[in-house]
């Protein structure tokens, strides 16, 4: 691998934002939408579209890394299950250092590919779901089907291959300063794991359920079977993507603030709707959301290759999101970004210091090693805020022709909320929970008429280990017992992703304008209900919907519900 190819993070920020056209004094406006913010120069990889002519012949080389990556020893840090237990130890969900660390975790993972497979040009190529609403065929091919031979077939094969190699990883090490919350020890003992047998219990023994999944299972969705569901699609749709690139600030589109990356809080649309939902359907059998069977549906994730074309294209999309608030001068970062300074941490500014965005940016992403297998030194969340530093830009896709539609509407920057009413709490077979928020007239016909964006905020508090899908439904009947994702009243199927997702209250934000343009409420009224999500024919089976998740006798409950307008 020559120099040219090496990784290019020796430009401070300051440089590579004066390149990029992001200085201090410079309008967002003034960089024209659609312009990669690295220039041609910077730009020397390109992620295509992994169902295009140039997107499978990236696939080819995947192929040869995967290979090569399921080859290597387990010592080496490159191994394609060392790999994915990264994403097993250190991966925030709902909280709003979720797309950075994705960033981080996608290119030194596609910087370990292009040297594995011999391909200099590799980029990862993306999943547009959105258009291509189907598994890409070819990713039933060889190495990038999990249930190929060159996978471990069991959990005890991989139990066996992995003990004691995690435990030499050097992970558990005290630094020789002592004790420090920011190193890799810190963050994994905020994470509950103690020592390598409290991540090889998560992963493999827990008996209500670990995170390997024997062959033939290790993926959900079939080549025989590799459409979306009605909820997946309604989950990818235009209208779905449409509402999440309409988020005015960096949380209400990256997810929610809270204090480390370890914690959840809540979903932004793009996670709650199209991120949780493809997770879910290829990791279900036949995307049916309620039987989990393969890779995708946990932390283990990864070891699915179809992971990294999904979080490609989630990666894609942030980038849209970033351009379009350039664009229309809206901020693209955490508040505080305009107070960043290179100074060292102890003499910045007691304002820079409080900044949301420096709280962002410093958190410690530890974990990842370049294409040599080496630790890497961009060890913050700030450092992964660009694509400029790995080089590389997207083949457009989907999302990039939506973003006129709310030049106007997004630039009043107002944004507005009503507060609804829990009417019942218990989320249960026998009867919904229910919510209702009454929104003036002036609101529906502007979400009706004007582009304006309504969003629900859904949250729910979910007992540890649940794992259940629920469906949200817009008014309707009050018999909900054949009520599914082909209903008019149908507005979103949420659910946890993992097993181990954070128990506690967990909040969805869940786009409703297109919903009501079609059912617009006479007298604003709306109510939400949420129940369990229906197995597979079990209307036929004579049962309402599935047995939803109780632990130690504690339901899921509704415990807020709110509209946004923006």
């Amino acid at each position: 691998m020559t120099d040219k190819h090496h990784e290019v993070f020796k430009q401070s920020r300051r440089a590579v934002l004066k390149t990029a056209g992001l200085g201090l004094g410079l309008c967002a406006g003034m960089l024209p939408f659609g312009m990669a913010l690295a220039d041609d120069k910077q730009r020397r990889y390109r992620r295509y579209n992994a169902t295009g002519k140039h997107g499978k012949r990236m696939l080819k080389s995947y192929a040869k890394a995967v290979r090569a990556m399921l080859a290597l020893p387990p010592e080496d840090p490159r191994n394609w299950y060392r790999q994915a237990i990264v994403h097993t130890m250190d991966c925030p969900h709902g909280n709003w250092w979720f797309l950075p660390w994705h960033r981080a975790y996608l290119g030194w993972f596609e910087q370990i590919c292009r040297e594995l497979s011999g391909d200099p040009h590799f980029a990862l190529p993306y999943w547009d779901w959105t258009v291509d609403q189907q598994v890409p065929d070819d990713m039933f091919d060889d190495v990038l089907d999990p249930n190929h031979p060159a996978y471990l077939a069991g959990r005890q094969d991989f139990e066996r291959m992995i003990t004691g190699v995690i435990a030499g990883a050097g992970y558990w090490s005290l630094p020789g300063s002592g004790f420090d919350g920011r190193s890799q020890l810190g963050q994994l003992l905020s994470r509950r794991i103690r020592f390598e047998p409290d991540l090889l219990f998560d992963m493999v023994t827990d008996p209500r359920g670990g995170m390997f999944f024997d062959q033939p299972g290790a993926r959900g969705i079939r080549r025989e079977q590799p459409g979306f569901s009605l909820a997946t699609a309604d989950a990818v749709s235009p209208a779905t993507i449409q509402a999440a690139l309409a988020a005015p600030d960096f949380i209400a589109f990256g997810s929610a603030k809270t204090s480390n990356h370890h914690t959840s809080a809540g979903f932004g649309i793009l996670e709650a709707r199209p991120h949780n939902s493809i997770h879910r359907c290829v990791g279900s059998r036949d995307c049916n959301f309620v039987e989990a069977r393969g890779f995708m549906t946990d932390m283990l994730s990864p070891v699915d290759p179809i992971f990294f074309l999904h979080h490609s294209n989630m990666d894609r999309l942030w980038d849209v999101w970033t351009r379009k608030q350039m664009q229309l001068g809206l901020p693209f970062l955490p508040a505080g970004y305009e107070l960043r300074t290179d100074l060292p941490d102890e003499q910045k500014s007691a304002e820079e210091r409080a900044s949301d965005y420096y709280r962002w940016a410093r958190d410690p992403l530890l974990f990842f090693v370049n294409a040599k297998g080496q630790p890497v030194s961009q060890t913050r969340a700030g450092d992964y805020a660009w694509m400029t530093p790995f080089g590389y830009d997207y083949e457009p896709g989907s999302g990039e022709d939506l973003i006129p539609r709310y030049a106007v509407a997004s630039q009043n920057g107002r944004r507005a909320r009503v507060v609804g009413s829990v009417q019942r709490r218990e989320v249960s077979e026998a009867a919904p929970a229910s919510a209702v928020a009454h929104l003036p007239g002036a609101t529906i016909e502007a979400a009706r008429t004007a582009g304006q964006v309504l969003v629900a905020n859904v949250t729910l508090n979910f007992p540890q280990m649940s794992h259940d899908a629920f469906m949200v439904i817009l008014n309707g009947p009050d018999d909900l017992s054949h009520v599914d994702a082909s209903s008019p009243h149908y507005l979103a199927t949420i659910m946890m992703f993992g097993h181990r997702g954070a128990h506690g209250a967990l909040t969805y934000s869940l786009p409703l304008s297109e919903k009501l343009r079609q059912l617009p409420p006479a007298d604003g009224k709306i109510r939400l209900r949420v129940v369990p999500m229906c197995g597979p024919d079990c209307h036929e089976q004579g049962h309402d919907h599935q047995h939803h998740d109780k632990v130690h006798g504690d339901a899921v409950e509704l415990v807020a519900v709110s509209i946004e307008a923006y």
